[in-house]
């Protein structure tokens, strides 16, 4: 192969000690036949558009083993002989970061929030709004350990790992609040959450299973929901105010939840995963951009239905809920041994 190729991504280098493997979304793949390190080199710089004989120049290394080598990727499609268009990983966090102030400014605009703020929601809203936060922050749960399980790239999962060895329990900062608000956190587990708090929970596992980098760019916008402390120690400042008039204290643990996330620093994990990325194909960028901007229209469905369904349908301590179906077979439901 003697033409110029350009890299297909997504395609990372695992490793180029001992030998060359590197990984794509679907498989991870070892090299053999080229030394390592000259492997490594003719990755980075192939998007350079160097030639085969600048490469072989460059590395001073046989150009048949340069050839054989960019035939081995194009076989195995890690590269294409199209020019195509890229971004640098920090292109993109720029370009996230802008709109994660835009979109923060219309998703707390909402009215969801604003009423909470200005002490005009109703008392029913204020728990269906803390129900519906802890069933969201237990879903850590289900969505970072699912985004690391799915991430090939090893630089990228130790990110999600370390942030998902940090969130797994800050569901009990809610819980708290939840018992005093005189609201029994296992009985909200027995019911579970609104199918909206489920939608945004599997919206972002479904980022996870498109791109790592579309997770991290829908993390990145929850994070950035919180980034602004002072911000958000106001807003609960608020709601002590207007809905604590028996001083139960049910705001002290959510604000012990932002120290903590301040402490670790979690709005910086998008720019970790992205800055470091020399190259995003622009079909890829898209797709990140796309992804994340759902998953805002998500967010603002699902605040939506927290302030209408709590409006209508306030959560009344000590009542339990049975679903009973009256149309089926009796024999449905009849064990016989066979």
């Amino acid at each position: 192969m003697d033409s110029n190729v350009s890299l297909s991504f997504p395609l990372s280098v695992d490793s180029f000690r001992k030998s060359l493997v590197l990984s794509n979304s679907q498989e991870q793949i070892k090299f053999e036949g080229i030394p390592p390190g000259i492997g490594f080199s003719i990755i980075r710089d192939i998007n350079d558009q160097a030639s085969p004989l600048d490469l072989a120049a460059r590395y001073n290394v046989d150009i048949d083993i340069v050839r054989e080598f960019l035939l081995t990727l194009s076989r195995e499609k890690l590269v294409t002989a199209e020019k195509l268009p890229f971004f640098k990983g920090s292109q993109i966090s720029a370009v996230l970061s802008s709109c994660y102030k835009q979109w923060n400014d219309t998703l707390f605009s909402h009215r969801l929030w604003t009423s909470l703020a200005d002490g005009t929601a109703r008392s029913g809203v204020v728990d269906g709004w803390l129900i519906e936060s802890y069933h969201f922050i237990r879903g850590a749960n289900a969505r970072l350990s699912y985004a690391v399980s799915l991430c090939q790239d090893q630089r990228i999962k130790s990110i999600f790992a370390h942030h998902y060895s940090e969130e797994y329990d800050h569901y009990k900062f809610f819980a708290e609040s939840l018992s005093r608000r005189k609201i029994d956190p296992l009985h909200i587990d027995e019911l579970g959450p609104l199918p909206s708090t489920l939608a945004v929970l599997n919206m972002a596992r479904r980022a996870a299973r498109i791109d790592p980098l579309a997770y991290a760019a829908c993390s990145g916008l929850l994070e950035s929901t919180g980034s602004d402390s002072g911000r958000a120690r106001e807003f609960y400042g608020l709601v002590e105010k207007n809905y604590d008039l028996d001083q139960s204290g049910f705001v002290e643990p959510m604000v012990r939840h932002i120290d903590l996330d301040e402490e670790f620093e979690h709005g910086d994990v998008m720019a970790d995963v992205f800055n470091p990325i020399e190259y995003i194909e622009e079909e890829r960028a898209n797709t990140i951009l796309q992804t994340v901007s759902l998953f805002r229209e998500t967010l603002s469905m699902w605040f939506d239905e927290i302030e209408r369904y709590y409006y209508t349908s306030p959560y009344r301590a000590g009542i339990r809920y049975r679903f009973v179906q009256t149309n089926s077979p009796r024999d449905r439901y009849v064990y016989s041994p066979s």
